[in-house]
């Protein structure tokens, strides 16, 4: 998997774990005894690149927003698969469709924040932000045609310095962290990402994260 790729898959596997939003989907794995699944762990095997996942969540989210269209929890899960599918797929256009795709649905995703988003608690933090935090990370990891990344550079620079992602504890916001960190490397600004991955180990100086962006950022020069 390419670098920029598998930054995508571990940053979005570190802070998206519980899916809780509408209710539970069920699946079985394939070639083993039947073993349910939730939606989130299928969402996850996708991001890691697990063969089929992606459709399975595609497919099963799409029901749901058939149901719940205004989900704006829903519409980003839903964006970011696509990208997903995008980042697997072999033909260039099929990789521009889905990526166009995605970034629509993130977009929308997006647009449907409300008040009540930011008072909604979710994985520790609230709804608003981490809806926030998935789409500014898949922004980040977009082809460049798609002229997304310093959109979702900036993003995640508003969300690392608003009062709002502080009031919560370090632990669900440590993957927040660490994407801005790999996504300031990414736009050349290391005496950015250096900064950041410091403030990480003032918070936590022996979380795994922590640990991953000081590693990053150790080689670098500000």
């Amino acid at each position: 998997m390419p670098r920029k790729d598998s930054l995508l898959s571990r940053t979005l596997i570190c802070g998206i774990l519980v899916f809780t939003s509408i209710m539970p989907i069920w699946f079985a794995q394939v070639n083993a005894d039947p073993i349910p699944k939730t939606l989130q762990e299928v969402f996850i095997d996708a991001t890691s690149g697990v063969s089929g996942a992606g459709e399975h969540v595609l497919s099963a989210v799409d029901s749901l927003l058939r149901q719940y269209p205004e989900d704006a929890l829903l519409t980003a899960y839903y964006g970011s698969t696509l990208y997903v599918k995008a980042r697997d797929s072999w033909l260039p256009w099929d990789k521009e469709k889905y990526s166009t795709l995605g970034m629509a649905s993130l977009n929308k995703s997006l647009r449907l924040l409300s008040n009540e988003s930011f008072s909604k608690p979710y994985y520790g933090l609230n709804e608003g932000i981490y809806i926030q935090s998935i789409a500014a990370i898949t922004f980040v990891n977009t082809p460049d045609l798609l002229h997304q990344k310093a959109r979702g550079y900036n993003m995640l620079k508003n969300m690392l310095a608003s009062e709002q992602l502080q009031y919560y504890p370090f632990e669900p916001q440590a993957w927040i962290h660490l994407g801005a960190v790999k996504a300031a490397l990414d736009m050349e600004e290391p005496h950015v990402a250096q900064a950041w991955a410091q403030e990480m180990r003032k918070l936590a100086p022996t979380h795994p994260l922590t640990q991953e962006a000081l590693s990053l950022t150790a080689n670098t020069n500000a």
